[in-house]
């Protein structure tokens, strides 16, 4: 929940969701914002390939999205997802979480 000038809001539904690739010299980063539905985290698996693609060094997923309560299981997968791609294409892979919900819920998988 977000309060701005008195009024309160759900995040849920003020949260627009957005996958997009940057890169730079030695990076790419996968930034998803918003809300990680089955449809934002297939966006962004789709953007990891071409992230590993990449001749980086690194590549970071970057979720400051907020969790869909009917699909927790999405976020395991995503990171998993993530994890082994990196893996094959022999990229250094970090994850920042800017959620403390996500933070908690990728705890309770032991991923974090």
């Amino acid at each position: 929940m977000t309060i701005v000038d008195g009024e309160t809001y759900d995040q849920a539904a003020t949260a627009t969701p957005a996958v997009r690739l940057e890169v730079d010299a030695e990076t790419a980063r996968v930034v998803v914002e918003g809300v990680l539905t089955e449809a934002v985290a297939a966006a962004a698996r789709e953007l990891l390939v071409d992230a590993c693609e990449l001749k980086t060094a690194a590549v970071i997923l970057d979720l400051r999205a907020i969790l869909d309560p009917a699909d927790h299981d999405v976020l395991p997968h995503l990171v998993d997802v993530a994890q082994r791609r990196c893996w094959a294409a022999r990229r250094r892979f970090d994850l920042t979480v800017a959620d403390p919900e996500v933070r908690e819920a990728l705890a309770t998988a032991g991923i974090w």
